[in-house]
């Protein structure tokens, strides 16, 4: 990653999806996303029961490594097969 003390959200996301990749083996779905707060990286995980706290239904999802990371991360807990964004 870049070692100037800006990082750009595109490398962000880089090594966000390369840092579940490395670590967690669950259907999700990273990519930049915006808000009245500005850019982020969104992360979607796919649960059974978005109900439930995400370490229990995915012990290895990697919350502290992605929380290490520069800029806002967004993780969102969705229902299986609604992990991809789609605009009508």
């Amino acid at each position: 990653m870049n070692t100037s003390s800006e990082t750009s959200i595109e490398e962000i996301l880089v090594e966000a999806i390369r840092t579940v990749t490395r670590l967690f083996n669950g259907q999700y779905h990273v990519a930049i996303s915006s808000d009245d707060g500005g850019k982020a990286i969104e992360v979607r995980i796919e649960m059974k029961d978005t109900g439930a706290p995400l370490l229990q239904e995915h012990p290895t999802f990697p919350i502290r490594q992605l929380r290490a990371l520069p800029g806002r991360i967004i993780l969102l807990k969705v229902p299986a097969g609604a992990r991809k964004k789609y605009s009508s």
